[in-house]
């Protein structure tokens, strides 16, 4: 009874950790944009950074997605 709730407890923060690096690189990523544009195509200036914001949500739901399906 106690290891399937530790189980239940390990698996339940393995999904959320997911979710957590992928908000701390994306908005790192951002962070950098802002001090020194990347020079990848599409964000050439300091300005496209809310571009990064898209993808990071985008990134974010997936995994929400996936971790609710699973």
């Amino acid at each position: 009874m106690v290891f399937d709730e530790a189980m239940l407890t390990l698996a339940q923060t393995g999904k959320n950790t997911v979710t957590k690096v992928i908000a701390v690189l994306l908005l790192l990523a951002m962070a950098v944009q802002i001090i020194k544009p990347l020079g990848l195509p599409g964000l050439k200036r300091r300005a496209d950074f809310w571009k990064i914001a898209v993808i990071a949500f985008a990134a974010w739901t997936i995994a929400l997605v996936i971790n609710e399906t699973f």
